[in-house]
C-alpha cells in the first residue's frame, strides 16, 4: 500500500492515526480528508476536499472514518476517490461488506474494520474482514492494522457484531471494573489517588 487517504479523521481515526504514527509508520503513507480539521501531524497530508484529494491521486487504499448514517450523502462525492484498484477499509458501525460494495462498486476490494481507542497507545484488538482482496493485499492490510496492537481477520460475517461487543465495547467494561475496584478501596480506608494507582497496577498487570 503506497498511502491511506482516511476520510474524517475524528476521535477513532485520529486514533489510529496516533498510533500509526508512534509505531513509527512514514507519516508520508498517510493522508486526511477532513474540511473541519485544524492540522494534520507533521508529514501527513491534509485535503480539504474530494477534489483535491482526486487530483493529488496518492492513495491506493481509503478509511471511512464517519458516522455511519452519513455514507449515503457523502458517497456519491467520493466515487472519484475510490475507483478501481483502490481498497476501502470502514470504521462505520453496522455497515456490511454489501453495503460497501453498493456504496462504492467500483473499488478494488472492501474492509471493515473495528478497533477501540486504544490504538492510540498501540494496544488495540483490530478486527478485519474482507471481501475482493488477493493474498498479498490481505497480508499488506494485517501488517498495517496489527501495528495499532493485535489484528485478526475474521471469515464469517455473522460474527463481526459479537466481536464489535467484544473487542470494540469491552474497554467500556473494563472501565467499570477499574472504577468499582477503586471505590471499593476508598470504602475500605484508602486515599483516593493510591486506590486508582493500586486498581490500574493490578488491572495492567
Amino acid at each position: 500500500m503506497k498511502q491511506l487517504l482516511i476520510i474524517g479523521c475524528g476521535n477513532m481515526g485520529g486514533a489510529m492515526l496516533a498510533g500509526w504514527l508512534a509505531a513509527g509508520a512514514d507519516p508520508a503513507r498517510f493522508a486526511v480528508l477532513d474540511p473541519g480539521l485544524p492540522a494534520a501531524p507533521d508529514g501527513v497530508t491534509l485535503y480539504r476536499s474530494a477534489d483535491d484529494a482526486a487530483a493529488a491521486d496518492a492513495h491506493d487504499a481509503v478509511m471511512l472514518g464517519f458516522k455511519p448514517q452519513q455514507l449515503g450523502a457523502l458517497a456519491p462525492g467520493l466515487q472519484p476517490l475510490t475507483g478501481s484498484g483502490v481498497t476501502v477499509c470502514s470504521l462505520l458501525a453496522g455497515m456490511t461488506l454489501a453495503q460497501l460494495a453498493q456504496a462504492f462498486p467500483d473499488a478494488g476490494g472492501h474492509v471493515r474494520v473495528m478497533p477501540n481507542l486504544a490504538a492510540r497507545i498501540n494496544k488495540s484488538p483490530v478486527i478485519l474482514l474482507e471481501q475482493g482482496l488477493d493474498e498479498a493485499a490481505r497480508a499488506d492490510l494485517f501488517s498495517l492494522y496489527d501495528l495499532l496492537g493485535s489484528a485478526v481477520w475474521l471469515d464469517d460475517e455473522a460474527q463481526f457484531d459479537l466481536v464489535t461487543a467484544l473487542a470494540g465495547s469491552g474497554p467500556g467494561f473494563v472501565y467499570r471494573f477499574i472504577d468499582a475496584l477503586v471505590g471499593a478501596a476508598i470504602d475500605l480506608g484508602l486515599d483516593a489517588d493510591t486506590a486508582a494507582q493500586l486498581a490500574l497496577a493490578t488491572v495492567d498487570g
